[in-house]
């Protein structure tokens, strides 16, 4: 009796339907889990639970069972009961309707998109500027999605799939090329990493996760790639991450396995300078939008 209480309070304080809660109980989830990942304000980069639910069941089971279930049990018509009631329901009835976005829907996510990757942008001059401390960082450049105006494509989101309708690219994370010339500073970088990230949440009420700021390291000397600034708080962590050849070869070092950098990716077409040869580049005001 307890358990279906939690399961009542999870339903109500995540905003799931009767669907969302079978499909939670098949996934082996508990209501004390799913509470406890309902987002906090500040943490724009989760998805609500009942989306999250979606896209583990998905991922599991596949679309079709996803939206459809067994319909309710015909019940026995008697001279009380309503004239709906004497319809006999169908063998399977659809769970949602996922009829076309409308253009109000359209223009709602492209808004979303675009203050996504300024959220992002924001992020990355906050970092840009505490790893520019470090005598031993010569260049910071931004690459990537958040670095150049948006393309429009069809998303992973289904309502938009089914009806291919293109809305602006999701970015995902932060992707900062950095130039170092001591390695042995890497844990004082994921201190810096975290600190921006923090101010930026105080300061700006925007949330961005320390993994979602991706550092790939290069060498000065020869611009090779070294790898990627560690997410995790020791070296190694000893999850199967570690077990990438080379990978803590340097304390918070990074591998990851059958990567391989591609030099385009930095293309002056592709990428954003923010800092170089003791000078920073953020080419705005703080308080200015993205000048794309």
């Amino acid at each position: 009796m307890k358990h279906e209480e939690e399961w009542k309070a999870a339903k109500q304080r995540c905003r799931l339907s009767d669907d969302e809660i079978r499909m939670a109980r098949e996934l082996g989830m508990g209501p004390r889990g799913l509470i406890k990942n309902i987002p906090n304000p500040k943490q724009r980069w989760k998805a609500p639970v009942a989306v999250w639910i979606r896209e583990l069941y998905e991922k599991k089971f596949g679309r079709k069972a996803q939206l459809l279930q067994p319909a309710a049990p015909r019940t026995v018509s008697t001279p009380s009961d309503p004239p709906e009631d004497l319809f006999e329901p169908d063998i399977f009835s659809v769970v949602e309707d996922f009829g076309p976005p409308g253009r109000d829907e359209v223009a709602e996510e492209d808004e979303l998109m675009l203050r996504r990757q300024q959220d992002f942008r924001r992020a990355a001059e906050q970092v840009a500027v505490e790893l520019a401390r470090f005598d031993a960082v010569q260049k910071i450049v931004l690459f990537g999605s958040v670095a150049s105006p948006l393309e429009k494509e069809v998303p992973r989101f289904r309502k938009f799939q089914r009806a291919r309708q293109p809305i602006f690219h999701e970015c995902k994370d932060v992707d900062l090329a950095v130039w170092i010339s001591d390695l042995s500073i890497l844990n004082s970088l994921q201190k810096a990493r975290a600190k921006a990230l923090a101010r930026l949440l105080e300061e700006y009420d925007v949330g961005v996760a320390h993994h979602q700021v991706d550092v790939f390291l290069f060498s000065p000397a020869t611009n090779a790639y070294l790898g990627r600034l560690c997410a995790f708080g020791e070296c190694p962590k000893g999850k199967p991450e570690c077990l990438v050849p080379n990978c803590g070869a340097g304390k918070f070092l990074r591998q990851h396995e059958s990567f391989v950098f591609r030099p385009e990716a930095l293309s002056p077409a592709r990428s954003v300078t923010f800092y170089e040869h003791g000078v920073l580049m953020l080419g705005r005001e703080e308080d200015e939008d993205i000048p794309f």
